[in-house]
């Protein structure tokens, strides 16, 4: 279930009941102004945040004559940039001394603005949005500076196979209706768009009748009611002529197929079916099928293909379902010498499907997925604001997903049959295969065939084990960290990748349970799992519904102690750890921070992939995982921490039962490593890409160290929409479409990297001007505004990330397993409060030093 904001359905219910949870209608007020606008208003938690999402219906689809030029894209960067009483950066700036965070994009159907506020400043950011909305200026020099970002952004799609592919699935399979075409436009077109063409544009979509806004937070409903009233009555007049009038899609008469060639080392392929629309009686079956054929370990496609012929790396189905009839799409990567095969496969399950059905069990598994979806895309106000807004716009029901949980909850195994058949056919199909320019085949190895929320608390077992519970009713749900220390600080380069290899395998299978056992009992429960491995530790996390707490509990304490590491698991782990590098290596963002890391701590262990190297990985035998596993997975080497809807003490004591009785063991002692000293050094490397990249990586301090509170702080000063970066680089210049700043810190030290993705002709000016203000925020203090607001937008940043049970349940397990407290994160608003430009300008000149900076440039071939 994904969000229509990414053209597929999200689910929401008025009544569910599901084992012991159950959900009551929540109070949303709706009213429809004079002029047409409609808004909606929920109270929820965290009491002193808010989110305002505006939906508007422009989209290519209702661009006429301006198809393909992405005229909705450009309308929509330009209504950032400037009112009649707001000049070009003004409202970015307003929106950060808000602790505002600012979004806008378009979908097939709508353009979307989203800011997330500071409870307190609803009024001062509505009146902001309204200005946007109706006055914005087009300023002539703004917008030719936008359409050179977004002739930018054209270029870095076309370096990303995954999005290359499906822009070539869409041109193809549709042949009139505007979903064809890309929101950004073609190259070509977009250059011919005049600033006329799009204020006339703005004036006739963007109007009362055409938006939707949707306000959800710690809010009083009636006052947030007003507020909106108040700004938004006296809008421009609406106009009521039909909103879409394009001809439909006619049906497709035979199979298509494209293949297309890119600088790639793996293989990508999409196959589509002409689909239904978001109000189609068969959306519901259509949506089972994608579930049972492409999501998850024990679905029909990964079974065939990746589980059992290992002819795909990774297959997924789902049901793309924007307004109008959209596309069924199943999609894989694999190795080129394998497609054949795979498609073969791939229409094998399908047929099977429409000759014998499918089972109790897939559609019971379907069914409680959808429950679970709808559960864990309700804890941010962000998604709840985006769900009720879009089905209102689509829909005009914002509560439109309780007749879509109870359309699947009365799906028959006929139904998805009979859609089968329906749909999946021969003649309705279209088929794009993305393969390498120069064959380049993975080395084959042998393997065998086939509401309320409280503060965290800590309990310590006998044996060491540190448990942490947190209980957050606020969704009837829970999160699973089950973290141990290790990563990259526990390998060498004979070994590098260990770490990650142990992680995903102890979800491969233990003495009793095959993979199909954990994974798919995960999913079919409803359930998500993840397995992470980084700089100090590695590990895995689960999220499930808050009845299967005991289940995941009792899996843990399995895979924990009876991890079995099948020899034909570990082959296919390490043929996708294999294929995973070879990706890494050909993303320039990838590949850009690898060797930043590698430049900046040399033959420190922070220097190596997490995922390791060929060599490493084809190396490791499953004893040397075994061996790995029993010393580091210990229970005084362990954290677990749960969070969300639980008893606390139910849950230790649960826990104690399960893994009091395991041995502790003596720990390996780290190696004494010497970091080495901080110096310049400087690469130029070639890739086959449109863009060029521009790192640049300075070597900064621990987790423990106090100076990463005034480094995050100087990190929002640089990056975001209004960081000096940005508006150095891409506002005043645009000479950039993507760009930032970020920090990663370890147990020992770590880094800050500085981006810019740009054009090898542009990329000495990038680089001026980039040393330039790093060198200004060097050596002149910033000023007390520019402080403050970069404190409010890191503080804003935090708590939008925080949440969710599963950022608590990880966070609070690898700060506690490193040290720092389990507690450090309610630390973490203080400390930022606490730092001063003082402090800032400090930390640039001790950290942002320009004679030990590592600068690594990627080119064009």
């Amino acid at each position: 279930m994904i969000s229509v904001k990414r053209a597929i359905l999200t689910c929401a219910v008025f009544f569910l009941l599901a084992g012991n949870i159950s959900y009551a209608h929540e109070a949303v007020l709706r009213k429809i102004l004079d002029n047409g606008l409609t808004f909606l208003v929920k109270e929820s938690a965290p009491k002193d945040l808010v989110t305002i999402d505006v939906t508007v219906r422009a989209a290519p689809k209702y661009e006429g004559s301006y198809l393909g030029s992405g005229m909705s894209h450009l309308v929509e960067h330009m209504v950032f940039k400037g009112t009649a009483t707001r000049k070009a950066g003004d409202i970015e700036k307003e929106a950060r001394s808000y602790g505002a965070i600012l979004g806008g994009a378009v979908s097939s159907d709508f353009t979307s603005y989203q800011v997330t506020v500071p409870a307190q400043y609803l009024p001062n950011a509505l009146g902001m949005l309204k200005d946007m909305l109706l006055n914005a200026s087009f300023d002539p020099v703004e917008m030719e500076r936008e359409r050179e970002v977004i002739l930018k952004e054209v270029k870095l799609n076309e370096d990303d196979p995954q999005k290359k592919t499906t822009l070539s699935l869409f041109l193809n399979a549709y042949i009139k209706h505007p979903y064809r075409y890309p929101a950004i436009g073609y190259e070509n077109l977009l250059k011919g768009l005049t600033r006329s063409d799009l204020i006339n544009y703005y004036t006739s979509r963007y109007i009362p009748n055409n938006i939707v806004i949707a306000v959800v937070g710690g809010i009083d409903q009636d006052e947030a009611a007003a507020q909106i009233e108040k700004e938004f009555k006296d809008f421009r007049r609406p106009d009521y002529k039909p909103p879409y009038t394009g001809e439909p899609e006619p049906p497709q008469l035979g199979k298509k197929a494209v293949e297309i060639k890119a600088a790639t080392s793996l293989s990508y392929m999409m196959i589509g079916f002409h689909s239904t629309g978001l109000l189609n009686k068969d959306l519901f079956a259509m949506d089972v099928l994608s579930m049972i054929l492409g999501r998850g370990n024990n679905s029909r496609l990964n079974i065939s293909l990746v589980e059992q012929k290992r002819t795909a790396h990774s297959v997924s189905a789902s049901n793309f379902t924007p307004e109008d009839p959209g596309l069924f799409v199943i999609s894989l990567v694999l190795d080129q010498d394998n497609i054949e095969a795979s498609r073969r496969s791939v229409m094998e399950e399908i047929q099977r499907i429409k000759n014998d059905g499918i089972t109790d069990a897939e559609l019971e598994a379907a069914k409680n997925m959808v429950l679970s979806d709808y559960i864990l895309s309700r804890e941010t106000i962000e998604a709840q604001a985006s769900d009720m807004g879009e089905n209102e716009m689509i829909t005009g029901n914002y509560d439109f997903s309780r007749r879509y949980v109870d359309g699947v909850k009365k799906v028959a195994k006929i139904d998805v049959r009979r859609a089968a058949i329906k749909y999946l056919d021969d003649d309705n199909m279209t088929e794009v295969t993305l393969v390498p320019k120069e064959t380049s085949v993975l080395e084959k190895l042998k393997v065998p065939p086939p509401p309320t929320e409280e503060k965290i608390e800590k309990k310590v077992l006998d044996n060491g084990l540190i448990v942490l519970t947190r209980r957050d009713a606020k969704i009837p749900a829970v999160s699973v960290t089950i973290a141990f220390t290790g990563g990259l600080l526990a390998e060498s380069s004979a070994n590098n990748g260990i770490s990650s290899l142990v992680s995903k395998m102890l979800l491969d299978g233990t003495t009793e349970k095959r993979e199909g056992d954990i994974k798919g009992g995960i999913e079919e429960r409803g359930g998500e799992f993840t397995s992470f491995s980084g700089f100090n530790s590695f590990g895995v996390s689960f999220t499930v519904l808050k009845g299967d707490v005991n289940f995941i509990l009792e899996l843990s304490k399995d895979i924990v102690t009876n991890s079995a590491f099948p020899q034909d698991e570990l082959s296919k782990e390490k043929l996708l750890a294999m294929a995973s590098i070879k990706e890494e290596d050909s993303d320039i963002f990838e590949k850009g921070v690898l060797l930043l890391r590698k430049g900046i701590f040399e033959n420190y262990p922070y220097s190596m992939r997490y995922a390791g190297e060929m060599e490493s990985v084809h190396s490791l035998q499953r004893d040397d995982l075994l061996n790995f596993y029993h010393t580091y997975c210990v229970p005084n080497n362990m954290v677990i921490s749960v969070s969300g809807d639980i008893d606390p003490q139910r849950v230790y004591r649960k826990i104690e039962s399960l893994f009091k009785d395991l041995p502790s063991r003596e720990l390996p002692k780290r190696p004494a490593l010497e970091l080495p000293a901080a110096k310049a050094h400087n690469e130029i490397f070639k890739m086959d890409k449109e863009q060029t990249l521009l790192i640049l990586g300075f070597r900064t301090v621990s987790l423990s160290s106090p100076d990463r509170y005034p480094l995050d702080v100087l990190d929002t000063i640089l990056s975001g929409m209004s960081g000096r970066l940005f508006s150095a680089i891409r506002e005043r210049s645009g000479l950039a479409y993507t760009l930032g700043c970020s920090q990663k810190l370890g147990l020992d030290t770590g880094f800050m990297l500085i981006y810019v993705a740009t054009t090898k002709e542009n990329v000495g000016l990038v680089k001026e001007k980039l040393y330039n203000e790093l060198r200004s925020v060097r050596d002149t203090a910033v000023s007390d505004g520019e402080l403050a607001f970069a404190k409010r937008e890191a503080l804003s940043s935090y708590k939008m990330l925080m949440q969710t049970n599963s950022s608590y349940s990880f966070q609070s397990a690898l700060d506690e397993l490193y040290g720092l407290g389990y507690d450090i994160l309610y630390k973490y608003e203080d400390e930022i409060k606490k730092v001063t430009k003082e402090d800032v300008k400090r930390v640039a000149g001790k950290y942002l030093d320009l004679s030990a900076c590592t600068e690594i440039i990627i080119e064009p071939e």
